[in-house]
């Protein structure tokens, strides 16, 4: 029966296989400026629509029922509205 071949041979032939990949190497004229930082992504508040606010409006009914004499019924009605503009 033939020997079976361990696995750490396998991974000592690769010489790629590395944990972290190299960096790139920066060229002349780079390698002297300061690396600027990319800017955060950060996010931005969104504007709230304003919706139309719709004008107040109140409306007051009375009614009066009077009996000024016996057997005479005088009924007054009045009715007010009131429009009244948000602010």
């Amino acid at each position: 029966m033939a020997k079976r071949k361990k696995q750490s041979s396998k991974v000592q032939k690769r010489k790629g296989a590395k944990a972290r990949p190299k960096a790139k190497k920066l060229s002349k004229a780079t390698r002297g400026k300061a690396v600027a930082k990319r800017a955060v992504a950060r996010a931005k508040p969104k504007r709230v629509p304003v919706r139309p606010v719709a004008p107040a409006v109140e409306t007051v009914a009375v009614e009066a029922i009077e009996q000024p004499a016996p057997g005479v019924i005088t009924v007054t009605e009045v009715e007010e509205t009131e429009v009244r503009q948000a602010s």
